[in-house]
């Protein structure tokens, strides 16, 4: 069986994020796609600024949209930090002798010596590296380098495009527009 792992704070799920996730998807052919939104991640100095179930309602609408994935909620249940070693032992204990790769940008690869177990997660998984920030990429291995077509889209982006009262439209699908809009997630608050 072979598993990927996308995991990010999808603060919101973006144009960006889904162009990844169907590159990978279909050279990759994955009997299991999991989306795993992150709790509160080590690396960041703030977590999250919209809901957890908010996120998910948005990255259920980004599945829909895809045709496949699921959301993993691993993370999501944990109190505390989120490690992608701890995130890792749990698919290991459910799924046990599966091939498991993970999803990473390059900027995310560039930190990769501060995340926490990192020798053993080495050990445990393959990392599927995507170009962010660069053309082309050449790593070691357990490092796959994956190239897409640049997509320089952030959520930060996004959630300060939405503060300012700018168009978000072609960043996001349609649906999670509607929703951000209707939600008034992301808007500056009035002080």
């Amino acid at each position: 069986m072979k598993i990927i792992v996308y995991g990010g704070s999808f603060d919101p799920i973006h144009i960006g994020h889904l162009t990844v996730a169907n590159e990978v998807y279909h050279y990759e052919q994955p009997d299991l796609f999991l989306f795993i939104p992150t709790g509160h991640s080590p690396l960041k100095s703030s977590g999250a600024v919209v809901s957890d179930d908010a996120r998910v309602k948005m990255l259920n609408m980004a599945i829909e949209y895809l045709g496949f994935g699921q959301i993993d909620s691993f993370e999501l249940e944990r109190s505390g930090k989120s490690y992608t070693y701890h995130t890792i032992c749990n698919l290991k204990e459910k799924y046990p002798g599966a091939l498991i790769k993970v999803i990473i940008g390059t900027d995310q690869y560039r930190s990769i010596n501060q995340w926490y177990e990192i020798e053993q997660l080495t050990k445990m998984v393959q990392f599927i590296v995507v170009n962010r920030e660069v053309e082309q990429q050449t790593l070691p291995a357990p490092f796959q380098a994956f190239t897409i077509p640049r997509i320089d889209i952030s959520s930060t982006m996004i959630r300060k495009r939405c503060a300012e009262q700018q168009s978000i439209r072609c960043f996001v699908i349609s649906p999670i527009e509607c929703f951000i809009r209707k939600e008034h997630l992301y808007e500056a608050k009035e002080s």
